[in-house]
């Protein structure tokens, strides 16, 4: 097989007996599009569930998305962290995470240089009817195109029904919050 039957392979649409190997999640969080292949499905909804367990009731959660790129490849992370009553709280809490994790970051790259960017996270302006609160955020870079890694913290409203398809919307980075509701739940 030559590439170009690869990627032909690759981009065509599943077929029958491999489309009903795939879970869709839309029963859970309406309007997702997540289709997760069966038996990885289970640590992904265990996860999510838990994760409304623990939100339900709060008014604002700090969210935490991290994005790095290396000579490996692009790695991104959503961090779902805690959710407060009162945002004044929230945001305190979030500054104190932003602290951290700048520490860590110039620790661990001590030649990298601090830069100031815009990138527009979280992905919608207001989840809930609340204006979300972004903080600044963190990027360092080697200086010279390799590697950087980019931090970012916001305090989010909380809908009703704590995870839902604005909340996701907003967060943006459907893989990394896969990955979080799938550690979530055991998986």
């Amino acid at each position: 097989m030559d590439f170009k039957d690869a990627v032909n392979q690759f981009l065509r649409p599943a077929t029958r007996s491999e489309a009903a190997r795939m879970v869709p999640l839309d029963p859970l969080i309406p309007g997702c599009g997540w289709s997760i292949a069966d038996p990885y499905h289970l640590p992904i909804e265990a996860g999510i569930r838990a994760e409304r367990e623990r939100l339900r009731g709060k008014a604002w959660l700090v969210v935490r998305y991290e994005r790095s790129l290396d000579y490996d490849g692009i790695f991104e992370e959503v961090q779902l962290h805690e959710a407060f009553d009162e945002s004044r709280a929230a945001l305190d809490w979030a500054t104190g995470i932003r602290t951290e994790r700048a520490a860590a970051l110039r620790a661990a790259h001590p030649d990298w240089q601090e830069r100031r960017r815009h990138v527009r996270w979280p992905k919608m302006p207001q989840v809930a009817g609340q204006r979300v609160q972004p903080l600044l955020d963190f990027f360092v870079d080697d200086g010279q195109g390799w590697g950087n890694h980019h931090v970012h913290l916001a305090v989010l409203a909380l809908p009703a029904e704590p995870i839902d398809l604005e909340l996701l919307a907003a967060i943006g980075a459907p893989e990394a919050l896969q990955a979080h509701f799938r550690q979530v739940g055991g998986g």
